[in-house]
């Protein structure tokens, strides 16, 4: 096998290799699908690093990092529920055993400093990997430090006839459809992405209009990078849309993806002025009666434990966010320190998650208004910024 990891921006010849490692992988995650990464790349095409495993001139294993004020993170960050590194399935333990040892290698060599989010607990190389990281002469410190909600059913049709059988949601189906003339709306195809994206913006502004913090999509940027991340996901065959219509009108949206019987409940909003119809749980009976017919027996709710989505999800994929470094690092060990702490320490968690947080979000929405392209204050930077706020609320 042949290892490399460089700064240099990734060429065409990569994205194709990429791609078919991506189609062939343990994991094939739309979070890290190849439009979607290449898109990303080009948003930040001077601070990249790749790394690559070869066998026999095939890609076998990869990643794309994003240098962020002093270290690296995951390229996906940028918008994203869980960060994999790309594995063939065809990769035995020793295989990847050997690879994440040159990994690591690679990254003690160049004195690297990396903070891994969103990184899946679940995922088939995990224990390998961690072990490597706790045996190595680096510095590392591991969170748990979000889930992901999952409902699953023994099949399509037992997930649908479970979320079914509750006689609210049937009520609230039945609601919509009879006083509303209601109507549910699939779009796998790429016709008219850009009007609905607007339509999805429109509704997720009027939302969040009289919450502490009102929507990002405000702004064109914004809107701008969601279309192009549609389009981008289109193109690798992972985007489902799903809407509720009134007279013609989507007044409720998810953005669905694709992950092998998994469907991913990605990005939903709905126009408040329809919430006595409750669109959220109305859409998650419509879409799980949509998997039932198309073979997916697993609703993903994505990042965050909100409390909607335990009215289906019945399970909790954890996940991690894990911090490495060579030892004399101390800055980037003191941050990671703070960050525990604050996880650790009930009552100032929620002083950063309730008053900390919002007010970052409001300042994000400020400078954004400044910045023509919005896309870069979030993801990463997100993450940075809200790394200074926790250890602003450690110190205080």
């Amino acid at each position: 096998m042949t290892f490399n990891l460089t700064t240099t921006t990734p060429d065409n010849t990569f994205w194709e290799r990429y791609g078919q490692l991506w189609e062939n992988s343990l994991h094939r995650s739309p979070f890290q699908s190849p439009h979607i990464l290449h898109y990303f790349a080009g948003l930040a095409q001077d601070r990249l690093a790749v790394f690559e495993c070869a066998r026999e001139g095939v890609l076998i294993a990869a990643a794309v990092f994003k240098r962020e004020n002093g270290y690296y993170t995951f390229l996906s960050d940028m918008k994203t529920d869980a960060n994999f590194f790309m594995l063939h399935r065809d990769c035995s333990p020793e295989m990847t055993r050997n690879i994440f040892n040159h990994f690591l290698d690679a990254i003690q060599q160049r004195k690297w400093a990396l903070m891994l989010n969103h990184k899946p607990a679940w995922a088939g190389y995990m224990a390998i990997f961690e072990e490597l990281v706790r045996s190595s002469s680096l510095y590392s410190m591991q969170i748990d430090y979000s889930v992901c909600p999952i409902a699953v059913g023994e099949s399509p049709e037992a997930l649908f006839k479970e979320v079914s059988s509750s006689r609210n949601t049937r009520y609230k189906v039945n609601k919509l459809i009879k006083q509303e003339n209601g109507v549910f709306e699939v779009c796998t195809d790429d016709t008219g992405i850009d009007y609905w994206v607007e339509e999805f913006c429109d509704a997720h502004v009027k939302r969040w209009a009289p919450t502490p913090t009102p929507s990002s999509y405000r702004f064109p940027g914004r809107r701008a990078f969601l279309k192009a991340c549609l389009h981008a996901w289109h193109a690798d065959g992972v985007l489902v849309r799903f809407a509720l219509k009134v007279n013609e009108n989507r007044i409720g949206f998810v953005v669905g993806l694709i992950e092998g019987e998994t469907l991913i409940y990605h990005a939903p909003t709905y126009l408040p002025d329809y919430s006595h119809c409750s669109p959220g749980r109305t859409l998650i009976y419509f879409i799980t009666q949509w998997m039932s017919e198309n073979n997916y027996r697993v609703l993903d709710f994505g990042d965050g434990n909100e409390a909607y989505k335990y009215y289906v999800a019945s399970e909790e994929k954890v996940l991690r966010r894990i911090f490495i470094s060579p030892k004399n690092n101390l800055m980037f060990i003191a941050k990671t320190q703070m960050i525990q702490v604050i996880r650790n320490n009930k009552q100032a968690y929620q002083v950063y998650q309730n008053k900390l947080k919002p007010a970052f979000r409001r300042l994000r929405q400020r400078m954004a208004a400044i910045f023509s392209y919005t896309c870069f204050l979030d993801g990463v930077n997100q993450l940075l910024l809200e790394d200074q706020l926790l250890c602003f609320c450690t110190i205080a």
